[in-house]
C-alpha cells in the first residue's frame, strides 16, 4: 500500500489512521513544539522510504507543515479538507475526526513538492479567473482549493503552494 511514513501530529492521529490501514507506520510529532529528535527522525525516514505529511487542517497544523518542508523539502503532504475533520461537537479539527472515506480520499491526492517547473501559476492567472481582486474571490478560492485538495488560503498562498505542489493553471479552471 504505502511504502512512505506518514508524519502526524498526535497519537490519536495515529491511531486513526492505523484502524483505517492496519500496518502502516507514523511519526507522531506530538503537536507544534517539535523536537529535534523529531525532525532528525523525519529527515531519515525522508532519505530512506520517503515521508507523508498528514496533518491536522488548521494553523497549527500548517505551521509544522512549514517548520518540516525548511528541514525537509523533499517531504510530500496530504491534504485534508476542514470541513471533512471536524469533531461531532464542532469544537475541534484534527485528522482524528476524519471519517475513513475522507482519510483515503486526501490519501489518493498525495501532492510532491517540486521546483520551478515550465507553465507556473502568476498572480495574473489568479486574477483573470475572480481569485484575487474581486469581491467573491474568497469564496472562489475556497472552491478551488477544496476541489484540488488545498488547504483554504489567500491569494498569495494559494499562489505559493500552486508553484510548490507543481499544479498547473489549468487546473484553476476545473
Amino acid at each position: 500500500m504505502f511504502t512512505e511514513i506518514f508524519v502526524v501530529e498526535g497519537m490519536h492521529d495515529k491511531q486513526k489512521l492505523e484502524s483505517v490501514y492496519p500496518g502502516i507506520e507514523c511519526i507522531v510529532t506530538n503537536g507544534s513544539e517539535i523536537a529535534e529528535g523529531t525532525i532528525a527522525l523525519i529527515k531519515s525516514a525522508s532519505k530512506r522510504r520517503g515521508v507523508i505529511l498528514f496533518l491536522d487542517p488548521d494553523h497549527p497544523g500548517r505551521m509544522i507543515t512549514d517548520r518540516i518542508l525548511l528541514e525537509v523539502p523533499n517531504a510530500k503532504i496530504a491534504f485534508l479538507p476542514r470541513k471533512a475533520a471536524i469533531s461531532e461537537n464542532g469544537r475541534k479539527v484534527g485528522v482524528e475526526h476524519a471519517s475513513p472515506i475522507a482519510i483515503d480520499s486526501a490519501l489518493r491526492g498525495v501532492y510532491t513538492i517540486g521546483g520551478t517547473f515550465p507553465g507556473a501559476v502568476t498572480g495574473a492567472d489568479l486574477y483573470a479567473r475572480g481569485l484575487s481582486g474581486s469581491i467573491d474571490a474568497s469564496k472562489r478560492r475556497e472552491s478551488v482549493s477544496e476541489r484540488l485538495g488545498l488547504p483554504p488560503s489567500n491569494a498569495k498562498t494559494l499562489l505559493k503552494w500552486m508553484n510548490m505542489l507543481g499544479i498547473p493553471a489549468e487546473r484553476l479552471d476545473g
